[in-house]
């Protein structure tokens, strides 16, 4: 008995923040896809895919959109916050010099797990978006302009 009420409060714990219609309808899903009972990460992911609320992306799509974004990130028309998060975390560069077998495992990771605290309500900070500063650096003086073209000249034997 010790191990089913075990089990019993994994599966409560692992389920909690999806609603029980969402946890229903993931159940029945699964077991029309398979011969066997579903495991409580195929669930999990099953009421991921059916939390329509958050608009998320399936995860490879998200993976696609990620490694494509152009620079600077910020400033990218993101479908969703969670994948510009799942990005940074999963380091730009690391996806951007690496095959797709080996960073799409760490992005899924990373946006799994954001995936999994929007739908128990937690909200992401907004896309901080970089601007041009306000205003540009003081410009030179005619000599101090004269000098620095010498330089150059002198540098690039001009």
């Amino acid at each position: 008995m010790d191990a089913v009420n075990a089990a019993k409060r994994l599966w409560l714990e692992s389920l909690s923040h999806f609603t029980p219609e969402t946890v229903r309808q993931a159940i029945h899903a699964l077991i029309k896809q398979s011969d066997y009972l579903p495991t409580i990460s195929r669930i999990i992911k099953q009421c991921i895919t059916l939390s329509s609320k958050h608009e998320l992306p399936d995860t490879h799509s998200a993976y696609i959109e990620a490694c494509r974004a152009p620079s600077p990130k910020q400033n990218y028309l993101w479908s969703h916050p969670a994948v510009y998060y799942a990005g940074k975390h999963s380091d730009w560069y690391f996806l951007a010099s690496n095959s797709e077998a080996l960073t799409f495992p760490v992005f899924k990771k990373q946006y799994e797990k954001i995936c999994e605290r929007l739908i128990t309500g937690e909200t992401l900070a907004p896309i901080e978006q970089l601007a041009l500063p306000e205003t540009s650096a003081v410009p030179l003086s005619k000599q101090d302009n004269a000098e620095r073209m010498a330089e150059l000249r002198s540098e690039l034997d001009i």
